[in-house]
């Protein structure tokens, strides 16, 4: 029997009571016990409009037009870019430029906050970076920037 006074132990102590709340404490703790999260985990959810049978999603626009300038040291010319496209003449830039004015107009998006941003690269003659500024001011583009360097190219 359990707690019952034997020959060694004169004093019988009665511990069934005492099994009993340390089990309600127990089911207590591990009911309202609550898991910390993982660090690092992200809620993501993949889209229901989008996957193999979906149409082809629409060309993202930039929120940006870039030229870039470049020196070509092997013939000391100027190279002129508009993205990743190669330009040959001030001419074709100037109607990319527009091009790229018309995507923005036709994707309903206001074409006075998108900037034209002149990335001129060290050894780039001003006289082109100039020439580049004044061909956007007579189309009347407003928002002319220039790129900051990169670092450590002076």
């Amino acid at each position: 029997m359990a707690g019952a006074a034997s020959d060694d132990n004169p004093v019988g102590i009665n511990v069934t009571a005492m099994v009993d709340i340390i089990f309600c404490l127990c089911i207590f703790f591990m009911c309202s016990f609550h898991f910390k999260q993982v660090q690092g985990s992200i809620d993501s959810w993949l889209p229901k409009d989008a996957g193999p049978d979906s149409s082809p999603s629409p060309v993202a626009l930039l929120e940006e037009i870039r030229v870039t300038l470049e020196h070509d040291p092997t013939t000391g010319a100027t190279i002129t870019r508009l993205g990743a496209r190669r330009v040959a003449s001030d001419a074709e830039l100037l109607e990319l430029i527009a091009g790229a004015y018309q995507d923005y107009r036709d994707a309903g998006k206001p074409t006075d906050d998108v900037p034209i941003i002149i990335d001129a690269r060290p050894l780039v003659p001003w006289r082109d970076v100039v020439r580049v500024m004044n061909g956007c001011k007579d189309k009347d583009y407003k928002k002319i920037q220039f790129a900051a360097p990169f670092p450590g190219t002076g």
